[in-house]
């Protein structure tokens, strides 16, 4: 139930209203600023916030064994090895005991009650299956984290060279633009195929009457697009509420990934979709990316006989290494 005192501190609840669930791998200090502004900002609403850990060998590991001890909200669950985001946030999921659950990236900064606002935006309207915020950047500026589901014409147009030659100079970036959601104003609340799941509330039983959270078949990208579908095909209403803002940093965990093995995840998460869900446009982008198919089938082969932790993506035997990045997002 969401409390009327506005600055009450929440307790370790037997029944929270919220389970926030964190996956973490190397967030290093943007990890700590993200639970201190959730710990100090979320108030008159019950909440549980889970922290689960991807083997981390930065200082986040001992940030979070330390926040446990010394707060009663706040749970963890410590993995030796990089399980990838889509195992952690299931593993979130099967110990959440909140009527939602919010999954967060380790790069979102609160800076006032967005968890009690969304939850009782929710509460006001049972219909709602999924309420996202309005997502800024550090500098104020609104970023782009709400889509449309993904068609082979709107990857091209995003990702692909000439895809986007075209889209620019024949279509005048109409692809991009539907696809961004660049059509729409976000000055009220809006329905969307693809809520931001940098930081959405999800109506736990909507995820229970799914089956589950994350298809862990998209070990680090696309599961939130997968989610997205799923929920979509069984009719739950996704929401932007612009009114509830948060600060997105971006790319805190995936820039500490090698680049190839960032867009090995990216290639094969596409192809895997497109193959589950589009199998008629799935041609078109094993046509319009040749060597990355090539490439994703020769990993595929390698990867056979292999648990599936070690065999990762398909056929990743090794958590990323450390270096410079892209700073890339699921989806």
């Amino acid at each position: 139930m969401i409390t009327d005192e506005p600055g009450a501190p929440s307790s370790g609840s037997a029944h929270p209203d919220v389970s926030i669930v964190i996956p973490n791998w190397n967030g290093g200090d943007e990890l700590a600023t993200c639970v201190e502004s959730i710990l100090t900002h979320t108030t008159g609403v019950e909440f549980e916030l889970i922290l689960v850990d991807n083997g981390s060998t930065d200082q986040s590991r001992e940030a979070v064994t330390s926040l446990t001890a010394r707060d009663p909200r706040v749970t963890a669950v410590l993995n030796d090895e990089n399980l990838m985001f889509a195992r952690a946030c299931n593993q979130g999921y099967a110990a959440a005991r909140g009527r939602y659950l919010l999954i967060a990236n380790n790069d979102i900064v609160l800076e006032d009650d967005a968890v009690a606002r969304m939850a009782a935006y929710a509460d006001r309207h049972p219909e709602i299956a999924v309420v996202t915020p309005l997502f800024v950047g550090p500098d104020g500026e609104r970023q782009e984290l709400v889509r449309r589901l993904p068609n082979a014409a709107y990857v091209l147009a995003y990702y692909h060279r000439f895809g986007r030659a075209v889209d620019r100079f024949v279509l005048g970036r109409r692809l991009r633009d539907l696809y961004l959601y660049r059509d729409t104003t976000f000055d009220e609340v809006r329905p969307v195929e693809q809520p931001g799941a940098s930081f959405s509330l999800i109506r736990r039983k909507v995820v229970d009457r799914l089956g589950f959270l994350f298809d862990e078949a998209y070990p680090l990208l696309f599961n939130d697009v997968d989610l997205a579908r799923r929920l979509n095909g069984a009719g739950a209403v996704g929401v932007v509420v612009p009114d509830i803002r948060v600060v997105h940093l971006g790319g805190v965990s995936s820039a500490k990934m090698d680049p190839e093995t960032y867009w090995e995840f990216h290639f094969d998460a596409l192809f895997h979709y497109f193959r589950s869900h589009h199998p008629l446009q799935y041609p078109v982008l094993s046509c319009a990316w040749p060597l990355q198919w090539l490439a994703l089938h020769r990993r595929t082969r390698a990867a056979r006989g292999r648990p599936p932790c070690q065999a990762g993506a398909v056929g990743l035997s090794a958590p990323p290494r450390a270096g410079a990045g892209p700073k890339g997002n699921s989806g």
